[in-house]
């Protein structure tokens, strides 16, 4: 084999690597995704909009109004990895390592907007409530 086709396969081999390291987020950021979803019906945050100015819900508490808020947030973050997921891969960019730390980035701030979400739900629930 000469040096080009080496050059060529360990090419191959690194992009099947990173569209396996992709994937992995991509699933991971469906899931949250759809966990996000499921969430916002759960706790009642369908009817509520945090950016309409008024605090206002039907338990009438500021936590409620950040829990969907962050929700949200959470909810932004996890369809901008899948769509910056789904464009790289269209693409074919040769930049797959920066797009895996950005969408890493961007699934871990999801990911702290719906534990944030979660902790004012259940302080509504269990200190608010009783």
């Amino acid at each position: 084999m000469d040096d080009g086709a080496v050059e060529r396969h360990e090419e191959q081999r690194e992009r099947r690597e990173e569209l396996r390291r992709m994937a992995v987020r991509f699933v991971v950021a469906v899931a949250l995704d759809l966990f996000t979803g499921v969430y916002k019906r759960a706790a009642g945050f369908e009817g509520s909009d945090p950016n309409s100015g008024t605090e206002k819900t039907e338990n009438e508490h500021r936590a409620f109004f950040w829990a969907s808020g962050f929700n949200k947030a959470a909810h932004f973050s996890f369809m901008l990895v899948i769509f910056q997921i789904l464009a790289s891969v269209v693409v074919l960019a040769r930049r797959m390592r920066s797009f895996r730390e950005d969408c890493d980035m961007k699934l871990l701030l999801g990911l702290i907007c719906v534990t944030i979400s979660l902790s004012l739900m259940a302080y509504l629930r269990w200190w608010v409530s009783c």
